[in-house]
Order: C-alpha cells, then sequence, then structure tokens
C-alpha cells in the first residue's frame, strides 16, 4: 500500500517538475538601429530563454546583457538575415541595460544610433 502511494506521488509530482524547468522564451528582433522589444520583464529565479533574429539586411548587430552579479552574462552575435540563442536566470532583482555594442570604424556606434533597452528583474 505504501509504495503504490509513493509510486502514484511520483508519477503526480514527476511531471509538474518537468514543466516548472521549462524556460520562458523570449524573442528580440534587431534592425537598423533598434531592439524589440526594448523592455523585457522577468522574475528572479525564472529560466529565460532569448531566441534572438537581426531582420537587417546588411549589417551584423549583437544583443549584450552584461550583469554577472546578477546572473545575466550574455553577447550573442547576429549576422544580418540570421538568428541567435541565450539562455540565463536572473538571481538578482534590478534593472539592467540591452545593448548592441557594434561600433563603425568612424560614427556612432550602434548603441548611440538607437540599439538599447532595459532589462527589467523583478
Amino acid at each position: 500500500m505504501k509504495n503504490r502511494m509513493l509510486s502514484a506521488l511520483f508519477f503526480v509530482i514527476l511531471p509538474a517538475l518537468a514543466v516548472a524547468a521549462e524556460p520562458r522564451v523570449i524573442e528580440v528582433k534587431l534592425d537598423s538601429y533598434t531592439i524589440k522589444p526594448d523592455k523585457i520583464t522577468v522574475k528572479v529565479g525564472e529560466p529565460v530563454l532569448l531566441k534572438v533574429k537581426n531582420e537587417a539586411s546588411f549589417l551584423p548587430h549583437n544583443l549584450v546583457i552584461k550583469s554577472p552579479q546578477a546572473g545575466v552574462d550574455i553577447k550573442i552575435d547576429v549576422s544580418a538575415g540570421k538568428t541567435g540563442e541565450a539562455s540565463f536566470t536572473a538571481t538578482q532583482p534590478g534593472s539592467y541595460e540591452i545593448i548592441c555594442d557594434k561600433s563603425p570604424p568612424i560614427g556612432k556606434n550602434h548603441k548611440e544610433k538607437g540599439m538599447h533597452g532595459m532589462l527589467i528583474v523583478e
């Protein structure tokens, strides 16, 4: 009787744990000097998968979020028309800058041209 109850409990809890481990998927689009969405909100401890697509036809871009103290240390380089992915689980609440840090030999860098946003961790 005890073994049956443990077995039943195992089959109820195991699928719930598998569902809880699935990351939240957030699609991010990079274009000519924009990041969309430019504000991403997640929860502390929430596994996140960023799927990044560069919709520009010529320019390479990247998505950079550098906050290793908060469990977020991402740099995804994406050629024009290509995609990339990165996973993270934020460990501290706060606001963290999202940028494209590409810089041409002359002129303004991509961040200065508008490629920036904010990761909000609650």
